[in-house]
């Protein structure tokens, strides 16, 4: 399988390779700039989502749905920076220990409700509640009360106080250099009345943002439909009626429905096919690379053995050749032995973490006390260990790279492959798993975003951790907190840089590259532009589509989303020479 990354590296792309895609699709009025209402867009994932909640979710693929459900007091804009949302305004005390927001007044919930400052100090304690399983409860752990709130001591979170109708008041028990940062974030974002003031997984979700869920549209691991909030707050958008996605998609019947017009914009491509399109003078300017902003790496468990030893897993930081990894898949694979991506303020490319030596892996097996004779293959850990990986994913591929690497110093990885949903239950519950390759995508443009997330041991729960090898380092949870006060920018990133050092030696993960999507569009998808925070944000996009802009005879199947993708992708391949 190593070779197959210099190729085609997956079935689906042996037609790319061997058969050019047909022209895009024009846009109906291609000299207008003026936006134009009206129209569906239409996405696809070869994933799906367990919950539309936002205070329990932890994918990729929710927080793209989250972007377009709800609104927070505030969020990212198109830089990067932290602006007002909800909030019109917000104030922050000389102390930096008070944050004060002034809401806009007449803001409607989806079921036509007021928000107001009560909704946001419901919908916050209901995030952080003790029976919410929250993986980013620990985020928000510097609001005053928060531990006598989330350990059920008291009824109510005192640090967030209603001060008038449309004013709320955070109070910090400590400095916080990064809060603005992880309030613009998901989990705490206000829902409508109807969640109540605690979780249950039975909620429809609802929220303030520019979309609404279509009622009953949500057809678990087939579709779900999003339709245009008429009460949304900013004047004059969203631009597009509807969004429907299809979920659970085969990647073949992706490209496909993208070809023919049934899928307006992926990212789901692969290197093949983005080749293909980036050679193709009628293609190359509509496809667009987001920032680097995901690290992936071997997470190994270190409540399980044999990764409870730390020498096992220094031997598989050190056994992994990483530039395999990247030849899958070259122009979205960068290889990298450390914890940060480009896309966060301050990456530093010439940091030497884990490097490929197959020396010192056999060296660090050895003291594990599993010595291993590359020469006669005796020796190693005695048992298979299970690796869980996701079908149609990357790691489909990756894993038996892995496998081979590991194998020359005498372990042996057993795979198991699992659909997205039931990779997502066990990768993240505590004891369910010992190796698996979750990866991290970032939440916010910040060094805290990975360490606070993946190392700290704050971030350790039983079921949706986000710290999924289970890593505890008192010497990592005080830099990372010594960091989260750190107001020096210069002070903060040696403290960074220092944990970063840690966590390469200690090996909860072994690190493997820096991952990019690459997004394309049909020509008439405009406005459309990567966010450096978001995926698939849609917020501006309108639709400009010549007629149906279909080239697919089964266009009539579409009173079913998910069914009509399905069945044109097969119509498509039973056409399709391989």
């Amino acid at each position: 399988m190593r070779a197959l990354g210099l190729f085609c590296p997956v079935v689906l792309m042996i037609a790319a390779c061997s058969t050019p895609f047909p022209p895009p699709i024009g846009s109906s009025h291609p000299d207008e700039t003026a936006p134009r209402r009206g129209g569906t867009l239409h996405l696809a994932s070869f994933a799906d989502v367990r919950t539309l909640d936002p205070a329990v979710a932890s994918d990729d693929l929710a927080s793209a749905m989250f972007e377009e459900i709800f609104a927070g007091l505030v969020d990212y804009d198109a830089q990067a920076r932290i602006v007002p949302d909800l909030a019109r305004r917000f104030e922050v005390s000389p102390d930096g220990l008070t944050y004060r927001f002034f809401m806009r007044e007449g803001v409607r919930f989806h079921d036509g409700s007021e928000l107001t400052a009560a909704d946001v100090k419901r919908s916050i304690e209901r995030a952080l509640h003790p029976t919410t399983p929250n993986p980013a409860a620990s985020l928000y752990d510097t609001i005053a009360g928060f531990d006598a709130y989330t350990s059920g001591k008291a009824e109510h979170l005192d640090g967030v106080v209603v001060e008038g109708q449309y004013v709320v008041a955070i109070r910090l028990k400590e400095t916080d250099s990064r809060f603005l940062s992880v309030l613009a974030l998901h989990p705490l974002r206000p829902v409508c009345p109807s969640a109540g003031d605690r979780y249950k997984d039975t909620w429809e979700p609802c929220g303030a943002g520019p979309y609404k869920l279509v009622p009953g549209s949500w057809d678990r691991g087939r579709s779900l439909v999003l339709t245009r909030h008429t009460g949304y707050f900013v004047p004059g958008l969203p631009y597009i009626d509807s969004i429907e996605w299809t979920l659970s998609m085969n990647r073949a019947g992706e490209l496909y429905a993208f070809e023919d017009g049934n899928i307006d914009l992926t990212h789901d491509l692969g290197d093949a096919e983005l080749e293909a399109l980036r050679a193709d003078p009628r293609w190359a300017r509509f496809v667009s690379a987001e920032p680097d902003r995901t690290v992936d790496g071997e997470v190994m468990n270190t409540e399980i053995p044999p990764f409870d030893n730390i020498e096992v897993r220094r031997a598989v930081a050190s056994a992994i050749d990483r530039g395999q990894y990247h030849s899958y898949k070259p122009e979205s694979l960068s290889p990298s032995g450390q914890a940060l991506p480009p896309a966060v303020v301050g990456y530093d490319p010439h940091f030497v973490g884990q490097t490929y030596d197959y020396d010192a892996a056999l060296a660090h097996m050895a003291k594990a006390g599993f010595p291993y004779d590359p020469a006669t293959g005796k020796g190693g850990y005695p048992r298979a260990i299970p690796y869980l990986l996701v079908r149609q994913g990357a790691t489909e591929y990756t894993a038996q790279i892995l496998q081979q690497d590991l194998a020359k110093i005498g372990l042996r990885l057993e795979l198991h492959l699992v659909n997205w949903p039931t990779f997502l239950s066990l990768a993240y519950t505590r004891g369910a798993v010992a190796m698996a390759a979750p990866g991290w995508a970032m939440d916010y443009p910040d060094p805290s975003d990975f360490f606070e997330s993946l190392f700290s041991s704050k971030a350790i729960q039983g079921e949706q951790s986000s710290n999924t090898a289970f890593y505890r380092s008192a010497r990592v949870d005080d830099l990372v907190e010594r960091a989260r006060h750190e107001l020096d920018p210069v002070a903060r990133l040696a403290l960074f840089t220092e944990a970063n050092h840690i966590v390469c030696d200690d090996a909860p993960w072994a690190f493997t590259d820096t991952r990019r999507f690459e997004d394309v569009a049909q020509p008439y998808v405009r406005g459309f532009k990567p966010h450096p925070v978001w995926t698939f944000y849609t917020a501006t996009t309108w639709l400009d589509r010549p007629g149906s802009a279909r080239r697919d005879a089964l266009g009539f199947l579409w009173s079913h989303p998910a069914q009509s993708l399905h069945t044109a992708a097969r119509a498509r391949l039973s056409g399709r020479s391989w």
